[in-house]
C-alpha cells in the first residue's frame, strides 16, 4: 500500500483529508525512473497520467531541424501527461528523468471518476494548468527584453508563487532547483545562472537552508 506521506506533496491533492488521499492512493500505481530514463516519447500512445512525488523531469520536443528543444522542467509535486484527460491523441512531447524519480500513474478514466468524487482535485488541476499558462505567457512576453539575470529572477519569482509555502517574510521552495535545471529551463548557461543566483544571495533576496530555497516576500511580490 502506498504511504500517505509520499502523496501529500502532490499539488493536485492539496486540501484533501488523509482518508481522501488514502482513497486516491488505492488507484495509483508507483513508477520508478533512474536518471536518464524516459517516461514516454513524443508520438507514443497516451496511456495514463503521472504525478511526480520525487525528482524532476524534463519535457522536450524536436524542431524541424531535428534539434531537441527543452520546453519545461517538471518539479516534485507536479503532474505530467494530463492532456490524456481531454484527448486520446499521441503524446505531444518526450519526457526524461533528470534524476532518480518516483511517480504515481493513474488511468484518465479513473482520474475523472476521482475528480467527480472529490471536486477539490478538479479545482487544483485547473489552478495548475492556469498557472502554467500564465507562466508561459509571462516568459514569452519578457524573454525578448530581459537579460540573463532578469530571466533567472523572474523564474525564481514564478516558482515561489507557484510552489512556495509562505511563512512570515519568506516563500519557502521546499526543494531548491539546481543551476542545471534553471539553465535548461531558461536556455541560459549554468555560469550565467550561478552568477545571477549568487547576486540574489549577496543581496539577501534569497536564502538557502537545509536544501530549501527561501525567497523574500518583498522580492516575489514586487512589480517590475
Amino acid at each position: 500500500m502506498i504511504k500517505i506521506g509520499s502523496l501529500k506533496s502532490l499539488w493536485v491533492l492539496k486540501g484533501l483529508s488523509d482518508s481522501e488521499i488514502e482513497d486516491v492512493g488505492r488507484n495509483l500505481a508507483p513508477v520508478s525512473l533512474e536518471k536518464g530514463a524516459y517516461l514516454f516519447y513524443r508520438n507514443d500512445q497516451s496511456s495514463g497520467i503521472y504525478f511526480l512525488s520525487r525528482g524532476s523531469l524534463q519535457i522536450t520536443i524536436d524542431n524541424d531541424e531535428n534539434k531537441e528543444i527543452i520546453v519545461y522542467v517538471i518539479m516534485q509535486g507536479d503532474i505530467v501527461g494530463e492532456m490524456s484527460l481531454f484527448s486520446h491523441s499521441e503524446r505531444s512531447a518526450t519526457v526524461v528523468a533528470l534524476e532518480k524519480c518516483l511517480l504515481y500513474k493513474i488511468s484518465p478514466d479513473k482520474f475523472l471518476e476521482l475528480m467527480m468524487l472529490y471536486p477539490t482535485i478538479g479545482v487544483n488541476l485547473s489552478r495548475i494548468l492556469i498557472e502554467r499558462l500564465n507562466e508561459a505567457n509571462a516568459i514569452i512576453e519578457r524573454l525578448g527584453t530581459m537579460d540573463g539575470p532578469g530571466r533567472v529572477s523572474n523564474f525564481i519569482k514564478s516558482l515561489a508563487l507557484r510552489t512556495g509555502d509562505f511563512d512570515e517574510e519568506f516563500y519557502r521552495i521546499r526543494r531548491k532547483p539546481t543551476h542545471r535545471i534553471i539553465s535548461q529551463r531558461l536556455g541560459l548557461s549554468e555560469k550565467t545562472v550561478y552568477r545571477a543566483m549568487h547576486d540574489l544571495l549577496d543581496n539577501q533576496t534569497i536564502e538557502v537552508r537545509d536544501g530549501s530555497l527561501y525567497v523574500k516576500k518583498s522580492f516575489v511580490e514586487k512589480r517590475d
